[in-house]
């Protein structure tokens, strides 16, 4: 091999080697390599504490008359499973957007409740889509108002996690918020209007 051939192999030999030695290689993160599985879970759940809020806008008012929004917002917690291949629920979440003709207290009984999709934690579980026909206003022991779904006589259906093999038609919720029905009449009768209720505690099952 004559000297100039040797140099020039030299030559690019190390030039290889500089690129490769300066080329960085990707490394997939552990979260990249493994696929997120979500999982609709079969079975029931039943969450011993429900906490929200139910705002009115514009405020509800005791006679009405303009068109009105309310978002209600629910948290649940204290959540146990049966009969589930899921065996650890730790929250759920909810967000419903109703739209009336008219901000009246007197018409919120015949409020109907649209199609809604809440989530679960872990972010694992399939969320759950449900509807119900509507509710009915109920009382506690200390007399704070709240409501139930579905109304009496009403219907319920889900689809998703713990829909259960009857697209849970056996499923209620029961909320109280922190007000009595006098509380809660002053409130719609004052100049004001209403413009939110806290839900304090309630208990929603889902089977």
């Amino acid at each position: 091999m004559t000297r100039f051939r040797r140099t020039t192999w030299l030559a690019v030999l190390v030039t290889v080697m500089s690129i490769i030695s300066i080329t960085p290689v990707a490394h997939a993160s552990p979260s990249q390599l493994t696929k997120h599985k979500v999982i609709v879970a079969t079975g029931s759940v039943t969450c011993k504490k429900v906490t929200g809020s139910v705002t009115f806008q514009p405020a509800v008012r005791h006679v009405g008359t303009t068109p009105e929004t309310q978002i209600v917002t629910f948290r649940a917690s204290a959540c146990s499973t049966k009969g589930s291949n899921v065996k650890h629920v730790t929250s759920g979440y909810l967000t419903v957007t109703v739209h009336r003709p008219s901000n009246s207290c007197i018409g919120l009984l015949s409020t109907e409740l649209p199609k809604s999709t809440g989530t679960w934690r872990p972010s694992s579980i399939h969320s759950t889509t449900a509807s119900f026909s509507g509710l009915a206003f109920v009382y506690n022991k200390v007399g704070d108002e709240g409501f139930t779904v579905p109304n009496v006589g009403g219907t319920a259906k889900v689809t998703g996690s713990f829909a259960g093999t009857d697209h849970w038609k056996r499923s209620t919720a029961t909320l109280y918020t922190n007000m009595t029905p006098a509380q809660f009449r002053s409130a719609c009768l004052s100049s004001t209007g209403l413009s939110r209720q806290a839900i304090v505690s309630g208990v929603a099952t889902f089977s």
